[in-house]
């Protein structure tokens, strides 16, 4: 537990509760990152792990505790459909793909959020495409918010990260 603290304090370590998105719909969401790549901006967002929702963020010394709550659950839920229906901002330096909010996924952020680190500040569920300058923002929201057809994918697991750097913690999958 000192170490914990120690750690968390020195490094201003998180963890991060991500509902992961199956191949089918990583592929679709790679594709209009590519669309970005022709303009030969790559962002500054996390690229070595699949395209997911974070649904809660919290202190490392909440390790054990998530990892419990996450096997708890094991196998209570199904994969979860979720429809996408354009792209967000948050300000001019984050694009996202805007998801349609679902039951499922707002009762699984509810289990989770109580020992979160923003367990007041609600579920702003988004899959982060691209964050960048503003003025990259605004070059390439012209062409992939042109190439947009709404599509529907499936959260198929839950992972737990610990960043940075990237330590992957535990993984359940949602059958």
């Amino acid at each position: 537990m000192v170490y914990n603290k120690i750690r968390r304090i020195i490094l201003d370590k998180n963890l991060y509760l991500l509902a992961e998105l199956d191949n089918d719909t990583q592929i679709i969401m790679n594709n209009y990152y590519k669309v970005i790549l022709e303009y030969e901006i790559i962002g500054s967002h996390t690229k070595d792990i699949p395209y997911h929702f974070t649904l809660c963020s919290y202190s490392i010394d909440n390790e054990n505790e998530i990892i419990k709550l996450m096997d708890k659950i094991n196998g209570k839920y199904n994969e979860l459909n979720i429809s996408f229906s354009g792209f967000g901002l948050f300000g001019l330096n984050v694009l996202y793909f805007n998801p349609v909010m679902d039951k499922t996924l707002l009762e699984l952020y509810d289990y989770f959020k109580n020992i979160s680190n923003n367990k007041n500040n609600g579920l702003a569920a988004h899959t982060t495409l691209l964050i960048d300058e503003p003025d990259n923002i605004i070059k390439i929201l012209p062409k992939v918010t042109k190439e947009f057809k709404p599509f529907t994918g499936k959260i198929i697991n839950l992972s737990l990260y610990e960043f940075f750097p990237k330590r992957f913690i535990h993984k359940i999958n949602l059958v």
